[in-house]
């Protein structure tokens, strides 16, 4: 086996620890934002720390609803669908 194949094995069982440091990154991402500020302000809300980390979080989970509530029953066929039709 690969150097990075045994890698791959060894994340594969750690993957709470990894969660939570990707989170942690993330939160020290955000938490750098309040000390390192943009040239220019573009966009009203551009000036308030963490203002694109929260938009993203709610467009994605914006996207998610509206698939999941919206799209998903428009495309969606029914659990005998292939039985019916062969």
């Amino acid at each position: 086996m690969s150097l990075f194949g045994m890698l791959l094995n060894w994340l594969r069982g750690k993957t709470c620890i990894l969660a939570a440091l990707f989170f942690l990154a993330l939160a020290g991402l955000v938490g750098a934002n309040v000390f390192i500020r943009p040239h220019e302000v573009e966009f009203v809300y551009d000036a308030y720390p963490g203002f694109w980390a929260l938009f993203g979080l709610v467009g994605g989970l914006a996207m998610v609803i509206i698939m999941k509530k919206i799209v998903q029953p428009m495309i969606s066929r029914g659990d005998d669908y292939y039985e019916r039709n062969s």
